[in-house]
């Protein structure tokens, strides 16, 4: 009974690790994601460059910082969320 009881255990435990990696969506196609909604929500925009130190992940969601150029020469600081499950942004809000 216990060597049973020890696989159902491993089992559960390399399910629960390996879930982040059966994610729909990957780092970088959220990236992609959160510049090209960016980019229709800041049409005059030079350039959008993301953080890279400031990207998050959880298992629900991405997170990136984003500092957006304007036409005008000023910056703009955006976070952007992408929720996994639903492989879409959730939201894009001003960083304080």
């Amino acid at each position: 009974m216990t060597r049973l009881s020890s696989l159902i255990i491993l089992s559960a435990t390399a399910i629960a690790l390996a879930s982040p990696a059966l994610a729909k969506i990957s780092v970088q196609s959220a990236e992609k994601l959160c510049k090209t909604e960016i980019g229709k929500q800041h049409e005059g925009a030079q350039s959008v460059k993301v953080d890279k130190e400031s990207t998050r992940a959880s298992n629900s969601s991405f997170t990136y910082l984003f500092k957006v150029k304007q036409a005008d020469d000023s910056t703009v600081k955006l976070y952007c969320t992408v929720d996994r499950s639903t492989d879409s942004f959730s939201e894009i809000k001003p960083a304080e």
